[in-house]
């Protein structure tokens, strides 16, 4: 199974300039509490099935993108509408 290590995903993010982290879950314990494992995912076997949420302040998922292709992303304007929509 293959998650982003934790290095992997900071150097995105400073990269990228990003002002929140990427999660990294090595454990799979985020994974498998929404369900995301995707076991036809990938040349090494099972990875993590593409996935955006936004959850709001109380953590409740407001908004979420699933997908079974992993690189399949929604669009950022989307994703952008649904924090905007939290407020």
């Amino acid at each position: 199974m293959v998650v982003d290590p934790v290095a992997r995903n900071a150097e995105v993010v400073e990269r990228l300039g990003l002002s929140f982290p990427i999660l990294a879950d090595v454990d799979w314990r985020v994974i498998d509490a929404y369900d995301l494992r995707h076991s036809d995912g990938g040349p090494t076997g099972t990875i993590a099935r593409s996935a955006t949420f936004v959850l709001d302040e109380q953590g409740v998922v407001r908004w979420r993108n699933l997908t079974e292709n992993y690189r399949l992303r929604p669009p950022a304007e989307d994703v952008v509408a649904a924090v905007a929509g939290l407020r």
